[in-house]
């Protein structure tokens, strides 16, 4: 019976470390992409797509929606980038961003005061603030998730039309080639660890 639930640790550790070389690759290969800046005014977000690689310095940031804790601690938070246009001083896009390093906590909210004072002014132009810089693969938010964004923006008064047709669904999920490469490593550590145990298990029934 040991030896049977040995085969199956064994078994589970080789599915564990190929779907972290999967998704390590995966994101390996989405971050080798060109970068895209949203507040670059040749990009039209309605092209943005899952799996874009975006590197950009934040010049406005809207609130958090939504966050996430363990055991009490808060572990991430989602906050709502939105797309103005200094031409008509309109919103007229937003996408999730998710930031699951609490030491950048401050920053971010640093950037929604400095954002709420400027939508107070009458000034047209992008405030002149301390940015935060964000490198993320593009991801598609959980039913929950985006329902926490939707609502967030109803209530700072956005239609719903505006809201649907927006890119309130997807996010910007952090990440970069460093990390990608140790989940590989961990990856590919896992799977070797389970084939070798697999294999002696195997050898040691016969």
């Amino acid at each position: 019976m040991r030896k049977v639930k040995f085969f199956i640790y064994m078994i589970a550790l080789v599915v564990i470390g190929v779907a972290l070389i999967a998704l390590g690759t995966s994101t390996n290969k989405n971050l080798s992409k060109d970068p895209i800046d949203l507040y670059d005014s040749s990009v039209d977000w309605d092209d943005i797509k899952v799996g874009d690689h975006i590197e950009m310095d934040l010049p406005i940031v809207y609130d958090c929606y939504g966050s996430y804790e363990k055991d009490g601690k808060e572990t991430a938070r989602y906050y709502c980038l939105p797309l103005y246009n200094e031409q008509t001083g309109e919103i007229t896009n937003f996408i999730g961003i998710d930031v699951n390093d609490s030491s950048l906590y401050s920053d971010y909210d640093r950037l929604v005061d400095a954002t709420d004072d400027w939508l107070a002014t009458p000034d047209l132009e992008l405030p002149d603030v301390e940015t935060v810089h964000v490198s993320g693969i593009v991801k598609e938010q959980t039913k929950e998730q985006y329902e926490a964004h939707e609502e967030y923006l109803d209530a700072c008064g956005f239609s719903d039309d505006v809201i649907e047709n927006s890119q309130y669904k997807l996010y910007i999920s952090p990440a970069d080639k460093g990390e990608t490469k140790i989940l590989i490593i961990i990856g590919v550590l896992c799977l070797l660890g389970g084939l070798g145990g697999a294999a002696i298990s195997i050898v040691r029934k016969r």
